[in-house]
């Protein structure tokens, strides 16, 4: 097939090299002057100083290690690495940069796209059999409701992507708004200079470091492990919490931010935000509400302030899907197909998701799904099916959820055939859900077992047999006859209530309260 791959970050290059490798003819839109979205740091897509949240244990892609020795790589070390990763399978030929995409329309049995070259503004157009679009989502940032302040009140407003260090704000006393992790990245990171930092934060969630004791916060626990934590009380995690960080997790319980309330899941990693708050340096205040006409700023508990710059880091818009005709979000079946043609497909992460965890295995994972459709391999409910999906879940995309991306790749790569299923080789299944998040092990015929840190103090065997627990009694009869199981797991399967089997690929919780039994993750 012909196909066109619009961006060239990790989703847009991994679309092209598996592409590629499965011998289709690919022409990828870039139209930054090179490659790695907002890991090129001339694109203006990450603030100064950004530094990946996953180690370099889990964040490459499954067959291209890390040239670069830091445990969390910078954003040029990340832009380094997916240069390597194209000039290694040769991906470079097929990126056109400086070409802007600003036109997706089907024509006839196949798609037109017209791209804008971002120096001369000509456009040209490319006639492809299918389309992924992997243009990213951390694009747009969001702003406040009422609009901002004039430039002439005195006070500087910025965006996160605009923030390029402390130094031109200090003696300045500065407000950063919003208690994610850029939020609290540039408030600690302005802590050693500002005159005054106030960080307004509209809710407490969980902050922990990168790393945790001698381990990455990432190898505390294997796939399997991150659902069976859940079964764990959440004051006794945050008790081990405080027993592999005890200083930390004292300082946290003195600032009054850590939740005592929450799951295991919602994690931001920062280890820099709470010291600087219990030291004194950054002082939390309220959720901020609106700027006032002359440029002060109102709190939703009614405090009001002037400062000399306001940071907002509010997150960000969706994607702008403008560009594809026809495209509604509500329309993507599973968050990627387009349901009316999935020879379109959206190689990005679900709008509806606060997501955590490492993105270049992930997005590996969504585009061998996509292309295992492309090309016969694996094939979709049909249309009624994918509108119905799209209708029960795509219908409060405003409500946003937690995305695991490391427990979502197991899914996706189960619908794609690309991972061992289960019901046949659930030996190498198992292998590979109780190991460490080592993107390696999701090659076909690489998988080796990987004790995450602290799986000891779960209850794997339990949840093991839940999994086994949801397969036919006839696929267990199989495995067991094939040596792939004992006896001793058929009993404890058939003992499993109902309530407590598992799908194989492994939901979890994605918001405070738990889901219903058996629900979608």
């Amino acid at each position: 097939m012909r196909l066109a791959v619009i961006g060239a970050g990790p989703a847009g290059l991994t679309c092209v090299k598996q592409a590629l490798a499965d011998g289709h003819d690919v022409v990828c839109f870039e139209k930054h002057q090179a490659l790695g979205g907002i890991w090129n740091p001339a694109s203006g897509g990450a603030y100064t100083g950004v530094r990946m949240q996953s180690s370099r244990m889990s964040m490459p892609f499954s067959d291209h290690a890390p040239a670069f020795t830091a445990d969390f790589p910078t954003q040029t070390e990340v832009q380094e690495y997916l240069v390597s990763y194209a000039e290694a399978f040769g991906l470079l030929e097929s990126v056109r940069f400086g070409q802007e995409v600003v036109g997706v329309t089907k024509d006839g049995a196949h798609w037109r796209v017209t791209a804008r070259d971002t120096h001369d503004g000509t456009t040209c157009s490319e006639q492809v059999e299918a389309v992924l679009v992997a243009n990213g989502e951390l694009w747009r940032p969001r702003m406040p409701e009422g609009g901002l302040p004039s430039p002439d009140r005195g006070v500087r407003v910025l965006t996160s992507p605009e923030y390029r260090g402390p130094d031109e704000f200090r003696g300045k006393r500065v407000l950063v708004v919003g208690g994610g992790v850029s939020g609290a990245d540039i408030a600690a990171d302005l802590a050693p200079h500002a005159a005054r930092v106030d960080w307004s934060i509209r809710r407490k969630v969980l902050f922990l470091p990168r790393r945790v004791g001698d381990a990455y916060n990432d190898a505390l626990f294997s796939y399997a492990g991150r659902v069976a934590v859940e079964d764990v009380p959440y004051a006794e995690y945050l008790g081990w919490l405080t027993e592999w960080l005890p200083e930390y997790m004292e300082m946290y319980r003195a600032t009054g931010l850590l939740p005592e309330d929450g799951f295991h899941g919602a994690v931001h990693i920062n280890g820099e935000i709470i010291p600087a708050v219990h030291g004194g340096r950054v002082h939390p205040v309220a959720a901020f509400s609106r700027f006032t006409p002359d440029g002060g700023t109102v709190l939703t508990d009614g405090t009001t302030g002037r400062y000399d710059a306001v940071v907002l880091c509010l997150g960000y818009e969706p994607p702008d899907y403008g560009f594809i005709d026809g495209l509604r979000r509500e329309d993507l079946y599973e968050h990627h197909f387009w349901r009316h043609d999935p020879t379109l497909a959206v190689v990005n992460t679900p709008v509806d998701t606060e997501a955590f965890g490492t993105a270049c295995p992930y997005f590996e994972t969504i585009a061998g799904w996509v292309l295992s459709v492309l090309g016969g391999k694996t094939a979709l409910p049909g249309p009624e099916e994918r509108a119905e999906w799209c209708a029960r879940h795509m219908s409060a995309l405003h409500d946003r959820r937690y995305l695991d991306c490391w427990l979502e790749t197991i899914r996706l790569g189960l619908l794609s055939g690309a991972l061992p299923d289960p019901a046949t080789r659930f030996r190498d299944y198992w292998t590979l859900v109780s190991s460490q998040v080592d993107p390696a092990n999701l090659r076909p015929g690489h998988i080796r077992p990987i004790p995450a840190v602290h799986d000891g103090r779960l209850d794997l065997a339990g949840l093991r047999h839940r999994v086994l627990a949801s397969l036919p009694a006839e696929a267990r009869e199989s495995l067991l006859a094939r040596g792939e199981i004992d006896e001793a797991d058929l009993a404890a399967a058939e003992r499993v209530p109902e309530d407590r089997v598992l799908p194989a690929w492994l939901p979890y919780r994605q918001r405070e309260t738990a889901p219903a039994p058996g629900g979608a993750a």
